[in-house]
């Protein structure tokens, strides 16, 4: 078995929060490099505004790439910390590095930072970590920025908290998302009702179990926007509880397990007692990108499939509005420009 030298390791973390936070512990420790996508052209793994920290020993944390350009992207931001200067790349089309041409057809720019703003870095770590969406801004010189671009010419990424899963139910299906997702790399809680299956799940590594008592007594709801629900309990009176405390909540997605006729029986539970069409509405029945799935295991593939998509739809949701608001707050200087002349 060949081990990689620790100074070759490279850490495969994909959000920018967790970049974030592996760039500010090896900054504490010595100097580190920190690389950003600023534009892609025809097909891109990675999206602009993918990060990767580069420590001066040669470590990595991120990815750029499918495996084409990082291991020279490291190469360079070493370069970069050895000689305090930032560092504009281009690979693919128009590249200079022609020995390393993209098999998309297209091109990658990346910007390397050498000395990179600490403050500005944190603040964008810690509102990711009280999830929180946050803009980082780029300027042309190399400096950073949180929140809307105020120099003419920067540019500005959009990074959103990490999707989050809450799971209530009990048995096969719910122990199986579970794994799914924590191997996946979300945040999982799951809520059960058996002490037994409490215990099963701590056996399968699920850390974050949470003991449901009674229905009228629930833990106390902190679904966010970035929340997904998926219920998957067969009980009448756990069902009504835990949807009815879901619908309360802002949780982007709200799933239950069941078949179509098990489905309408439940939303007629819920017109009955109270709960409006726009609520019911929200809840996704029967829930998968895949109908009819009879195993627990494809079951939660299906589930986690539909899940991301759904996640990945407000993500995107979320940037045009972002972009949209940036137009807005630039319209009332643009139209307020022929009056100043007048004056």
């Amino acid at each position: 078995m060949y081990l990689q030298p620790m100074y070759l390791q490279t850490r495969y973390l994909e959000h920018a929060q967790d970049v974030l936070g592996q760039w500010l512990a090896w900054r504490r420790a010595g100097e580190v490099a920190l690389v950003v996508v600023t534009t892609t052209q025809g097909g891109g793994v990675r999206a602009p505004g993918a990060l990767m920290a580069v420590s001066a020993a040669g470590e990595s944390c991120g990815y750029l790439s499918g495996g084409c350009i990082d291991a020279d992207v490291v190469n360079h931001a070493r370069q970069a910390l050895r000689s305090g200067r930032i560092a504009r790349l281009r690979y693919g089309n128009g590249s200079p590095f022609i020995d390393m041409p993209l098999p998309c057809g297209g091109a990658i720019e990346v910007c390397v930072l050498p000395d990179a703003e600490a403050g500005v870095l944190r603040v964008c770590r810690d509102r990711l970590a009280a999830r929180q969406p946050v803009t980082l801004t780029l300027a042309e010189s190399g400096a950073l920025g949180e929140g809307y671009p105020s120099v003419p010419g920067a540019l500005s990424f959009r990074y959103t908290p990490k999707l989050r899963l809450r799971i209530a139910g009990r048995g096969a299906d719910s122990l199986a998302l579970a794994r799914l997702a924590m191997a996946s790399g979300i945040p999982t809680e799951l809520q059960l009702r058996e002490g037994a299956e409490a215990q099963e799940a701590w056996r399968l590594g699920i850390d974050s179990v949470t003991h449901l008592t009674l229905p009228s007594t629930l833990p106390t709801l902190d679904d966010d926007p970035w929340t997904a629900f998926l219920l998957a309990f067969h009980d009448v009176d756990w069902e009504a509880a835990l949807l009815a405390q879901a619908l309360k909540g802002s949780a982007f997605y709200i799933g239950a397990v069941g078949s179509r006729t098990t489905h309408a029986r439940r939303c007629e539970r819920l017109r009955a007692a109270g709960i409006t069409e726009g609520q019911i509405g929200r809840i996704h029945g029967p829930v998968g990108l895949i109908p009819s799935m009879r195993e627990a295991s494809t079951l939660a593939v299906s589930i986690l499939a539909e899940i991301v998509e759904a996640y990945q739809r407000k993500v995107v949701a979320g940037s045009v509005l972002d972009i949209d608001t940036r137009k807005d707050l630039a319209q009332p200087q643009a139209e307020s420009a022929p009056f100043a002349e007048t004056t």
